[in-house]
Parts: C-alpha cells; structure tokens; sequence
C-alpha cells in the first residue's frame, strides 16, 4: 500500500482538465491519478478546486510593504531620493524589516506565492521570518557604495553580505545571494568585488540592470557604455545573474544576456507605475533568455500579488504589439512558475510527478470564473488572489 505525506483528492490538474488525485511524499509530487488509496498523513479534499503550480516572485523588497502607498505617481529616481532613501534612512531597522516582512509574506501567502527573491537590509530578519512561515526566499544584503544606516562603505556592505552569506547557506528553504544593488550605486569595484564574493560562495546576484532611459544615460556618460555593456566588459554576466527589470536594451545587449545565459526579472507593474518603461519580454523568449517575473516592492507596485502580475503581463504585451500571441497565457504562467523555480535551480512549477510539491488550489466557484471552460487562461486573465484555497510549500 502506498503512503503519503500528503494526499490531495479530486483536484481538477490544470493543462490536463482531469480530475484526478495528486499524491506527495518527501516533498515531491509521485503520483497523480485517478482514485488514489494508501494512507496519507494529510489528506485535503480539493472538490474540484483547480490545481496549479504555485508562484514564484523572482525580484522584490518585502521589507518595503511598510512603505505601501508613500511617494505615489513619481518616476524612479525622484520618488527613490525625494522620498524611499531618505525614510529608509530614518527608520529603516531590524524591526521595521521583520514588522515589513510579516506583513509581506502574509501577503504572499494568501496570493499563492511559495517563492521569492529579496534585495534589502537586516536580511538576517527576513530569514527568520520566511524560514518560520515555512516558504522559499532567495535573500541578499543589498551592497551599495554610499553610506546609509547599516553601513558606511562598501568593504562593509561587502563584509556583511558575506556573513549573511555563510549564516543562512545551509537553510533548508532559504538561500543567500549576493545583491549589489545597480551599475548607478556600485562602482566597477564594488562591481567585481560583489562578483567575486559569489564565486567564492557559488552564490547567485542579483541586481537591478536599465530600469530606466535616465539610468542608461548615466551610465554611459560615466563609463562610455550603456549598463549590460558596462557589466559584460567587467566580467559580471552569467548564468548565476539574475537581472532584475532590463527595459532599455539594444538588440546586441539583448545578445550578450542570450550568450550569457542572464536570468531576466520581468516587473511590469512597477515599470509601469512608475513610468519607466517596458520591457520587451516576447523579443526576449525568441532569443532564448530566460525570463522570470516579479513585482519589485510593494512600495513601487503597490501590492506582491503574483496572480495580478502574471494577468497585467500577458495583457500588457498584447497590447504594446498589436499581437494577441505576443505572450498567451500559458507562456505567462510558466514565466510566473516553472521559470522561476528553474531560474535558481528548484525543480518546481509544474503539477506533474517528479516536481517538488509547489503548488496551490484555486476555487473557481466565484462568479468571474464562471463559466470553467479553459483554467489555465481563465487563472490568468480572470481569478483574483482571493480564489486560491490552498497553498503548499515543497509539501
């Protein structure tokens, strides 16, 4: 007899519309089937309820979800001096990031979001929030060359990251990554020390790449070259960087990211929000990139509703091509899931057997979802976060 630690009953399995049962063990999916039997520490009766791989929020800075709501219809760089940096750097601590945290998680949770990749401070506070509410995180320390209330220089923003680094590396759900925070707040220095460091370690980056048209501007007054130039002849790219936003590139940038094999963040609702721009994401799955989505903070954005992004995603592009193809929904709903998780090396995403056990149920008894005849497009242009019943994190 067959034993799970998990054993969810009549779920309807998107992209198969079957009705079927999906039994899980150490974590993993490995069985989904009709009628299954055994015992089953855990059984949920899914009535129907539609099963699909949970979300995986690939750039954010949970922390900031205390900031919700201040410094609205800016553009970036007024509404991160005029405003962002300066309370940051009047109230940002450990408190604040795991009072903004718990807040955040929460939000995530309930939107059916089990994965998420944090830039930000006191990350050692992120951790343990993450860590106890049982999801994946992906965290760094944010390394910058300017002084700020954690620390002055950036051998110090280095030197934390790194112990961050070591303290959290052999978590069960959480890894670290080396943030340094753009190619406009990092000198080339600070640039291939942060490098560097991730080599040593064998860590991810992540960093924030051509936001905006400003960003390219200033960066190719200063060094002679537009940022993924500038990045590339420091030896920075690869296949271990994850580049968040990456609106304003050239088609030969878009080469070299390909070449290199860069993971691309997609955050449509914060570029668009704060008029940066948007990225031309169908251009990018034609040359191979590896695309991701995320929602940048929910002071940006304003909210870390993953189901939401994944919608403007696939609207979005539709509409700035004239092409309804551009990005259909179940090419949105892989960047926001299985592209994710594959992007930091989880092999989750899918409702199939052999993937761990990342997933949620959706109840599609609402009216906005009714009539049910295609769940995989319906989730994307019509379910609120507010349907999803259930979610499991790796079983």
């Amino acid at each position: 007899m067959e034993t799970y630690d998990l054993l969810i009953k009549d779920a309807l399995i998107a992209g198969r519309n079957v009705r079927a049962d999906i039994g899980i063990r150490n974590g993993v999916i490995v069985r989904i089937d009709q009628n299954l039997t055994g015992e089953a520490r855990y059984t949920v009766n899914a009535g129907g309820k539609i099963a699909l791989p949970a979300f995986a929020n690939m750039h954010t800075h949970v922390p900031m979800s205390l900031l919700r709501g201040i410094g609205a219809d800016l553009p970036l760089m007024d509404w991160l001096q005029k405003v962002i940096w300066p309370l940051e750097g009047e109230f940002v601590s450990p408190e604040f990031v795991r009072a903004g945290t718990l807040l955040g998680v929460l939000e995530m949770i309930k939107s059916g979001t089990t994965l998420f990749m944090d830039m930000y401070f006191f990350e050692e506070e992120v951790g343990e929030v993450a860590e106890r509410a049982g999801v994946r995180a992906g965290l760094g320390f944010g390394i910058l060359d300017f002084p700020t209330r954690v620390a002055r220089t950036p051998d110090e923003y280095l030197r934390r990251a790194r112990e961050f680094s070591l303290n959290f590396r052999n978590r069960e759900r959480i890894f670290p990554v080396i943030c340094p925070h753009a190619p406009y707040t990092c000198s080339p220095e600070t640039l291939r020390k942060a490098k560097e460091l991730a080599e040593e370690l064998g860590l991810m980056l992540h960093i924030h790449v051509a936001e905006t048209r400003e960003e390219v501007e200033r960066i190719r007054e200063e060094f002679g070259k537009t940022p993924v130039r500038h990045l590339e002849s420091l030896g920075f790219l690869g296949d271990n960087v994850l580049c968040a936003h990456m609106i304003w590139l050239d088609e030969e940038e878009m080469d070299i990211v390909a070449q290199r094999k860069v993971k691309v963040a997609h955050c449509p609702e914060s570029n668009l929000k704060l008029g940066s721009g948007i990225a031309p994401v169908p251009r990018y799955l034609r040359k191979g990139i590896h695309v991701t989505l995320g929602t940048d903070g929910s002071a940006s954005n304003d909210n870390l509703d993953m189901l939401e992004e994944t919608a403007t995603m696939a609207k979005l592009h539709k509409g700035v091509s004239q092409n309804t193809t551009a990005l259909n929904a179940e090419t949105a709903l892989r960047i926001a899931t299985e592209n994710g998780f594959s992007a930091v090396g989880i092999k989750a995403g899918k409702v199939e057997e052999g993937y761990e056990a990342d997933l949620i149920l959706l109840d599609p008894r609402s009216p906005h979802l009714q009539p049910l005849y295609d769940p995989i497009a319906q989730t994307v242009y019509s379910a609120q976060s507010a349907d999803i019943d259930t979610v499991v994190c790796r079983g």
